[in-house]
């Protein structure tokens, strides 16, 4: 599914400097794979999986995601393979709070042409398998952070993507609400998406199948947690 060969990222500092936040990663993960990435605040994991969702670039190296060179696609094409195959979740929810939940879930799909009709079924799909269909109505500034978080995991779901990158999806969270997201990731990990988590968190990294750790821009280790 992914394949990531030689890669550097360069942020530029000014004065004609750059700062390198990526440096040579070599990295393979499979269709199903669960993965943990893990490090410190600024060490880049966060950087990766914005490459990986094809939210940023890279200056040399390589990038295959479903058999296609990233590297090489334009902007438009990009945009497609984020909206057909990738869904997100991130630590602040990025949820619309005056909208409804079922708005909220359904928004990915205003990029595509689903009729409307199609888009309802599908968003009230996306929020059974979370456990909040009763809530569809509701605006989500009425939901707790645990039900929030839930909207946006049925909302990264909502298209059936191959692929869910999770940025540090339960920085917010206490730690009971933490383990039920992390059972609900597993959830859609064993329905065969592929889940990739950025965490600094052990107990979160715990629950995953492989465990990444960058340091300084580098993968430090890469370890099965079978």
């Amino acid at each position: 599914m992914i394949t990531i060969h030689d890669l550097d990222k360069f942020y530029p500092v000014g004065n004609g400097q750059r700062f390198q936040a990526l440096k040579g990663i070599n990295l393979q993960v499979d269709q199903g794979e669960f993965v943990a990435i893990c490090g410190k605040s600024g060490s880049g994991k966060s950087t990766l999986l914005n490459i990986i969702g094809c939210l940023d670039t890279f200056q040399s190296g390589e990038y295959t995601f479903l058999g296609q060179n990233v590297g090489k696609l334009t902007d438009k094409q990009a945009a497609a393979i984020r909206n057909q195959h990738i869904g997100f979740v991130l630590q602040d929810f990025s949820l619309i709070n005056n909208k409804s939940v079922l708005f909220n879930v359904m928004l990915p799909l205003y990029f595509g042409k689903t009729p409307y009709n199609k888009m309802k079924e599908m968003a009230l799909e996306a929020l059974k398998k979370v456990e909040l269909s009763s809530q569809a109505h509701k605006r989500a500034n009425q939901l707790s952070g645990g039900q929030r978080q839930r909207v946006a995991i049925a909302r990264a779901i909502v298209g059936n993507p191959e692929l869910i990158l999770a940025d540090e999806p339960t920085g917010a969270l206490d730690s009971e609400t933490s383990a039920k997201i992390m059972e609900l990731l597993q959830e859609m990990n064993d329905r065969g998406i592929t889940i990739m988590v950025v965490t600094h968190d052990s107990s979160v990294a715990n629950c995953c199948k492989r465990i990444i750790t960058i340091k300084d821009g580098a993968i430090l280790s890469d370890q099965s947690n079978a």
